[in-house]
């Protein structure tokens, strides 16, 4: 049987006016070596994955995902920002700490995900010996800013560095997946096969 085209369908484009509509839009198949399935979903927006950064994936914008979703990453063990004197921080894109982290630290696996909150569990080695979580307040990471431009943030210009701390301070995670569409991502034809992963080269842009 062969169907007809509804682009020519005469009755389809009359309803097309009728809801003001000029878009034909889009279907795009499920495939679940690029969408997200039911269960996938559900494990980055609850506790998340910890993954190696190969398995993360650069879109051309320079922001993390896993398959048709934006995510956000961070190394989920306090003891860690302990020994490197530093704020527990997550990053949204591919900037120069996180390649910093991947080229000394190849096998270290982070955690990923989709949940937008205040605090995110962090594994913590209490007095007694006894290994736990605790919620832990994170902060963006700022170079992830910086080689996104959000906002026009730069960390390096003097002459903005009080406009850029303001961007820093009042930063917003549900903004900005305003500005980034957090899920479903739609990449076409060429879905995955054409942005690199975390283990990959990326360009310097900075």
């Amino acid at each position: 049987m062969e169907l007809i085209d509804f682009k020519e369908f005469e009755p389809f484009n009359q309803l097309r006016k009728k809801i003001g509509t000029d878009e034909f839009g889009f279907f795009e198949l499920f495939d679940p070596a690029i969408h997200l399935t039911g269960s996938e979903r559900s494990d980055l927006e609850n506790h998340g994955l910890l993954l190696r950064p190969k398995n993360i994936r650069v879109l051309p914008d320079r922001t993390l995902a896993i398959k048709n979703s934006r995510v956000l990453a961070y190394i989920p063990d306090e003891s860690w920002y302990r020994l490197h004197r530093e704020y527990p921080t997550y990053h949204l894109a591919l900037c120069s700490q996180l390649e910093g982290l991947i080229a000394e630290y190849p096998a270290q696996e982070v955690l990923v995900t989709t949940k937008i909150a205040d605090d995110y569990k962090l594994l913590k080695i209490r007095s007694s010996g006894e290994v736990g979580t605790a919620s832990h307040g994170l902060v963006v990471c700022k170079h992830c800013l910086h080689v996104l431009r959000y906002r026009d943030y730069d960390e390096y210009r003097n002459r903005r560095r009080g406009y850029s701390q303001r961007v820093l301070n009042d930063f917003s995670l549900r903004e900005f997946y305003r500005f980034y569409q957090q899920y479903p991502l739609s990449f076409g034809k060429s879905s995955g096969s054409d942005s690199p992963d975390l283990s990959s080269k990326a360009k310097k842009d900075e």
